[in-house]
């Protein structure tokens, strides 16, 4: 600021205080320099106020571009999110079923081994059936082990979005504090654009005042 508060304050007074009587008694050239001299620094104030909001107004701007950004990669790791979450849900719905299998063809060799106690004459029998149930359970064994497998891939992957969804978040909550601060600097420089606009217009209505007066004597 070209003058401090002190001294606008001071100025104002006086020109506010002046009368016909008090230009009388100081000097025309003193007091229209003075005048000149107020209104020059609310005009350059002014100035430089309008410009420091030019570059909060371009600084939004740019926050709220990368903002949409960094929203657009929100969605598209959420998409991969929800898609991993069907798939694993698939993956644990299958490994359930063959869980059940397999428990299914363990209660079925038990109660075979029971009647092998029971029926000798059927032991032959019996003992087939249990190969057949073993060799089922030793595919199901390895669908298990492939299922498994399967499934830690798809838990890295879900660890891996879940890491890029929280830097997303984290990007998302640097950008609000940095679009709140900017926000609060534009109020604050549009308040300040419209004071000096104001005190602009006061300065050339008493330059204006003292020129007519000087005119006329």
């Amino acid at each position: 600021m070209k003058f401090s508060n002190t001294m606008t304050a001071m100025t104002l007074g006086l020109l506010m205080s002046l009368n016909v009587t008090a230009f009388a008694q100081t000097s025309a050239k003193e007091g229209l320099d003075r005048i000149k001299a107020n209104l020059n620094n609310s005009k350059t104030n002014l100035t430089e106020y309008e410009k420091n909001l030019k570059t909060v107004d371009s600084n939004l701007g740019e926050v709220a571009k990368a903002k949409g950004q960094v929203e657009s990669q929100q969605k598209q790791v959420q998409a991969q999110v929800d898609e991993n979450n069907q798939a694993m849900g698939k993956v644990s719905a299958k490994e359930k079923d063959i869980n059940q299998l397999i428990n299914e063809e363990k209660a079925k060799t038990a109660q075979e081994n029971q009647k092998i106690q029971e029926y000798e004459a059927a032991i032959a029998k019996i003992k087939e059936n249990q190969k057949k149930r073993e060799a089922n359970i030793a595919d199901y064994q390895m669908q298990m082990n492939q299922v498994q497998e399967e499934k830690k891939i798809w838990q890295s992957r879900a660890s891996n979005l879940k890491e890029q969804n929280d830097q997303v978040n984290q990007k998302l909550r640097g950008l609000a504090s940095e679009e709140k601060e900017w926000k609060a600097k534009q109020q604050g420089y549009q308040g300040e654009v419209k004071r000096w606009s104001k005190e602009v217009e006061r300065q050339q209505k008493i330059s204006d005042s003292y020129n007519s007066l000087a005119e006329v004597k």
